[in-house]
């Protein structure tokens, strides 16, 4: 264990300290990003959750950003109703359309790629009730931790890992944990 931190640590202080900060991070520079995924949840009635959508984002500072995000939400739900021989199961799509404003600081910036976290919150409206609040409507936290490669001067791959919480802060919210991947384009 300590051999990893180490290792970790090393690697971090290596990235930070080897070269000028890559363009697209700076003051100033905008961008959009196309970006899609995927979630697992603590609901019972609900399997997975697909995503897609996109952002955009500006550098309000060296390294970070603020950004508005807009995601379509596929939500793979299954319902059980009793019945005289016993519990019948239908799989359907809730159809979900999320908002949110994201902060994001990149702490580790090189011209090959960044580290990042970032933090915000919005709403999720769907056009059934989520099972696991009984509501169309929800307010969304969520927190990222990721990193992206330069494909070239201002397009990198960026990948994210994602927790993510809809609905009220008790036993009727939705706890669901996955990642997304995304295509940054900045000027």
């Amino acid at each position: 264990m300590k051999r990893a931190i180490i290792t970790i640590a090393a690697c971090v202080a290596v990235l930070g300290t080897s070269a000028a900060t890559a363009q697209e991070y700076t003051q100033g520079t905008s961008y959009v990003e196309p970006r899609g995924g995927v979630y697992g949840t603590t609901a019972k009635d609900v399997n997975v959750i697909g995503t897609y959508g996109g952002a955009a984002g500006h550098y309000v500072a060296d390294g970070v950003a603020l950004e508005a995000e807009g995601l379509g939400y596929a939500v793979d739900q299954t319902t059980k109703k009793p019945t005289p021989l016993g519990l019948s199961s239908t799989e359907e799509t809730n159809n979900a359309v999320g908002v949110s404003a994201m902060a994001r600081w990149n702490f580790v910036r090189t011209p090959k790629g960044t580290l990042f976290v970032g933090a915000g919150g919005g709403g999720v409206f769907a056009e059934k009730e989520l099972p696991a609040n009984g509501s169309k409507q929800s307010g969304a936290g969520q927190a990222d931790l990721g990193g992206s490669v330069a494909l070239g001067k201002n397009v990198s791959l960026k990948a994210a890992g994602r927790y993510q919480h809809v609905g009220s802060f008790s036993d009727r919210g939705m706890e669901n944990i996955g990642g997304n991947i995304g295509l940054k384009i900045s000027f």
